[in-house]
């Protein structure tokens, strides 16, 4: 079987870094141009060259969002991004879901476009198209599409499809209900995710509350029993998404999709209890980090009802986020520590390959001085005796939703 890229997301340098790291054989990046999560710390031309550096030095590779719709008073800073694109930076594709933005990049440089699964391709004919007019090398099938229907696809273009993270209601993303209620473009970077608030349903004779729901609250989606069948329909890439999660999200995902990745790629058979175990103790470690309640999305069938949490729209996890690793050397480690944690509190390092070190310990500050309440967003020397790396996620066990 072909071993698909493990595609992961990168908010930023530290992100893209740390997917690197735990096992991605790719990521995806915004720049300051044009992509769909305006919000995002995003990449500066400096960094996006750094990356991409980076993995041509680790023979991985960068991809580069171009993915929002594009208004006539888009165009002019399009085209400059693209020359810019082309002459200076040059990621290894870009990712577009405009058919316009598509002919620029074609128009205006030789790197490879990506279809995005904004564009809602979910056949062969739309597959086709693409593959004819623009000369697409891959396409992101809209969420919606079957592995069943991915495998008949894949033999005509490379084929990427998500294979793990938050989901959106409407179809292939294509909403407008933040238009509509905020006045920001959900299709140009300025989403308020409208579909996880609470709505109110009304009786219109009375204009009585008949009941409150949250009727668009898509489940997230977590295909870790379905890699093996994109492995058999020679899916060319498994997504995850998330590039505004945290850099414990990045590697935790990352670090369990590429074990199981592997696992069916490069193992013999193995027994069925065996595999099943496996599964199951990936499907824990992915518990570990903040989500919504898992679905198989539109992997297997059609979604449907069961794919939407009704009464909630919050989070559960099995631990809390501290921080990652900046720098190590003989004298110890500093943490780059985002929430606040008292000393000799149980704490434990995620590391590459699924690796979990608990430890207790009492950090210093950088001028040696004992702390008993870590602050949030400070750095803290830890002990040099601890086996710990720059990029190692640091967290703590906890049951808190």
């Amino acid at each position: 079987m072909n071993k698909p890229e493990l595609l992961s997301p990168a908010g930023n340098f530290n992100k893209l870094k740390i997917a690197f790291r735990y096992g991605a054989d790719a990521v995806y990046v915004g720049g300051t141009v044009f992509g769909l999560r305006k919000y995002a710390e995003n990449f500066t031309d400096h960094e996006l060259c750094d990356g991409i550096s980076l993995a041509n030095t680790l023979n991985k590779k960068v991809y580069l969002v171009l993915n929002g719709f594009a208004q006539n008073e888009d165009i002019s800073d399009i085209v400059t991004h693209l020359k810019n694109l082309q002459n200076k930076i040059r990621p290894h594709a870009f990712i577009v879901s405009d058919i316009g933005v598509a002919h620029l990049a074609k128009q205006y440089t030789d790197i490879p476009i990506h279809i995005s699964t904004q564009a809602s391709v979910t056949n062969i004919y739309g597959v086709a198209y693409w593959k004819e007019l623009i000369g697409a090398t891959r396409v992101i099938l809209a969420r919606e599409v079957s592995l069943k229907d991915c495998r008949a696809i894949s033999e005509m273009m490379e084929v990427e499809i998500f294979i793990h993270g938050a989901m959106c209601a409407s179809y292939s993303g294509k909403c407008v209900i933040s238009n509509y209620a905020s006045g920001r473009d959900s299709n140009r970077g300025g989403c308020v995710q409208s579909c996880r608030h609470k709505y109110d349903v009304l009786n219109t004779k009375t204009h009585e509350t008949q009941f409150s729901s949250y009727i668009m609250n898509a489940k997230d989606l977590a295909g870790i029993a379905y890699v093996k069948e994109a492995i058999k329909a020679n899916i060319a890439s498994l997504k995850i998404e998330g590039r505004m999660k945290s850099e414990q999200y990045v590697a935790t995902t990352t670090s369990v999709y590429r074990d199981v990745i592997d696992y069916f790629c490069d193992s013999a058979t193995m027994a069925t209890e065996k595999t099943l175990a496996f599964l199951k103790k990936a499907e824990f470690d992915l518990e570990s980090v903040s989500h919504r309640p898992f679905s198989h999305g539109g992997l297997d069938e059609r979604m449907d009802g069961d794919s939407i949490r009704y009464d909630s729209s919050g989070y559960t996890k099995t631990s809390n986020y501290i921080g990652s690793i900046l720098y190590s050397d003989a004298t110890g480690h500093i943490l780059q520590s985002r929430q606040t944690w008292k000393a000799l509190s149980t704490l434990e390092a995620f590391q590459p390959g699924r690796h979990v070190l608990p430890f207790q310990v009492t950090p210093r500050n950088l001028d040696g001085a004992s702390i008993e309440t870590v602050s949030p967003n400070s750095l803290v020397w830890l002990p040099a005796e601890l086996p710990l790396a720059p990029l190692d996620v640091i967290r703590s066990p906890s049951l808190t939703l």
